[in-house]
C-alpha cells in the first residue's frame, strides 16, 4: 500500500497544495533573486514579470492549473494570451521559460501542502526520511542526503526539506518509531552543515547558502506558507551581518508587509469579540537596513541572532499602555512607519519612535535585542508607552540612531 504521506507527482490535487497557490498575493520583479526565499510562500512572482495584471494572469492560470488539474500545454495556451495582452518581451525560450514557471510552482504547492499535512500527522508519524528521485539527474550532493532520517522539527528541514533547487524532485517519506524498528532504520547524525557564499559577478557577496541547495531555495516552502515571518527570521539569522539589512529592504515588499499585518489583525480579532484566547505570540516586522548600519557603528561587537520583531503576546499588548487599541492594532505598520529610531546605552534596548502623537506625547516602543521566542531568538516588544522629546533627547542615556525627533504637534484649541 502507498504511503499517504510519501510525496509524488502532480497527478493528485489536493486541498492544502490549492490554498497554498490561492492564498499567494501577486507581486512583481526585475529578477528571480528580488525576494528572499521564504517571501515566495505568500507571494507569487515571475522574474522579469513587472506589471501586476501580468502577474495576476499567471497566478491565476497556475492556481487553475491545480485546481483543475490541467496539464502544462494548458498553461502555455493561458501564457501565449498574457504575453500577447500585456506585450511581455520575457527572457528564454517559450518552452524553457513555462516549464520552469509551472513546474517550479507546482512542485512547491504540493511540497507545502504536505508540509501541513505533515505537521497535523507528526504525532504518529514524527520522523521525515530525505528521499532523491534515484535516477542519473540526481545531483551528488542531494544523492548524499538519500536516506538521511530526522524528526520532522528538526532544524535539518528548515533549509533541506524539498524542493532544494531549480528542478530539484526529492522528496520526503514520513515514518513512525514502529516503522522505524520494522524496516531496521534509525535516526541520522546530527548534520553538519556547511555554507557557501553566492558571489555576484562585480565580485560582491548577496547570499550565503547551504552547500548543495541552490540560492532562493534555502528555505522550508511549508513553514514559509504557514509562517513566512519565522521562516524569514530563520532566513536572515544564517546571512552575514552586512546582508540581513540589504536582504530585508528588498524583501518587505508592499505585498509581504501585507501579510504581516494581516496576520497580526487576525490575531487581534478575537480579543477585541471578547474570546479569551490563549496567550498568542506573533512577528511584527523586522528591523530594517538604516537600523542595522547604524547598530554596526554604535555597537560593533553586537551580533545579532535574528533581525525579527516579535510580541509574546499579542492580548498583553493592551494591558497597562497609553497607547489606543487602534494603534496596538496597527503596530506592525507603526514599527515600519517611525521617525526616530534610538537605543538605551545601559540596557542596550532600541526605542521605536512612530510617527503621531499620543496626548501631547511621542509614542514609544521599547524593543529588547536577542530574545527567547517561539520563533527562536528575536528582537521582542516589551513595552508600548510614550516619552517627552526633552526625555528621549538625552545624549548621556541614548544613541540617536536613526531619525530625528519632532516634538508632537500641539492640540488645536478648544472651539464652543
Amino acid at each position: 500500500m502507498a504511503d499517504p504521506l510519501a510525496v509524488g507527482g502532480f497527478g493528485v490535487k489536493f486541498g492544502e497544495a490549492i490554498d497554498y497557490l490561492k492564498g499567494k498575493l501577486p507581486e512583481t520583479s526585475q529578477a528571480w533573486d528580488d525576494l528572499a526565499g521564504p517571501v515566495h510562500g505568500k507571494v507569487f512572482t515571475v522574474a522579469g514579470a513587472t506589471k501586476t495584471d501580468l502577474v495576476r494572469d499567471l497566478h491565476r492560470s497556475i492556481t487553475s492549473a491545480i485546481e483543475n488539474g490541467t496539464t502544462i500545454t494548458d498553461f502555455r495556451k493561458d501564457f501565449d494570451k498574457a504575453v500577447q495582452e500585456h506585450g511581455w518581451q520575457y527572457r528564454g525560450k517559450r518552452g524553457w521559460r513555462t516549464s520552469v514557471i509551472f513546474d517550479t510552482n507546482m512542485r512547491s504547492a504540493r511540497m507545502a501542502g504536505r508540509w501541513k499535512q505533515l505537521q497535523a500527522g507528526k504525532d504518529r508519524r514524527p520522523y521525515l526520511q530525505y528521499r532523491t528521485a534515484g535516477d542519473a539527474r540526481v545531483r551528488p550532493q542531494h544523492r548524499q542526503w538519500n536516506g538521511l532520517i530526522y524528526p520532522v522539527d528538526d532544524a535539518f528541514w528548515q533549509t533541506h526539506y524539498p524542493s532544494n533547487g531549480w528542478g530539484c524532485r526529492c522528496t520526503v517519506r514520513a515514518y513512525s518509531q514502529a516503522d522505524l524498528t520494522s524496516k531496521d532504520l534509525s535516526v541520522s547524525p546530527p548534520f553538519e552543515m556547511k555554507t557557501r557564499e553566492v558571489i555576484t559577478r562585480e565580485g560582491e557577496i548577496k547570499d550565503r547558502v547551504p552547500v548543495g541547495i541552490d540560492p532562493g531555495w534555502d528555505h522550508n516552502v511549508g513553514q514559509a506558507w504557514l509562517a513566512p515571518e519565522a521562516a524569514l527570521g530563520q532566513k536572515l539569522a544564517r546571512l552575514p551581518r552586512e546582508l540581513q539589512g540589504i536582504v530585508v529592504d528588498k524583501t518587505i515588499t508592499p505585498a509581504f508587509e501585507k501579510v504581516i499585518t494581516d496576520n497580526f489583525k487576525a490575531l487581534r480579532t478575537p480579543l477585541k469579540e471578547g474570546v479569551k484566547a490563549v496567550p498568542e505570540p506573533a512577528i511584527v516586522g523586522f528591523l530594517d537596513s538604516a537600523t542595522l548600519n547604524a547598530l554596526s557603528q554604535t555597537a560593533p561587537n553586537l551580533a545579532l541572532s535574528s533581525t525579527a520583531v516579535t510580541v509574546a503576546d499579542v492580548r498583553a499588548l493592551g494591558v497597562s499602555t497609553p497607547w489606543p487599541v487602534s494603534w496596538i492594532d496597527a503596530l506592525p505598520e507603526n514599527l515600519r512607519n517611525y521617525q526616530a529610531v534610538l537605543r538605551h546605552r545601559v540596557s542596550g534596548s532600541l526605542l521605536v519612535v512612530p510617527q503621531g502623537a499620543i496626548d501631547d506625547a511621542l509614542p514609544v516602543a521599547t524593543i529588547r535585542l536577542d530574545q527567547q521566542s517561539k520563533f527562536g531568538p528575536a528582537a521582542q516588544v516589551v513595552d508600548l508607552g510614550t516619552a517627552t522629546p526633552a526625555a528621549l533627547g538625552d545624549a548621556a542615556a541614548y544613541d540617536l540612531l536613526v531619525g530625528s525627533l519632532r516634538p508632537p504637534p500641539k492640540a488645536a484649541p478648544a472651539t464652543d
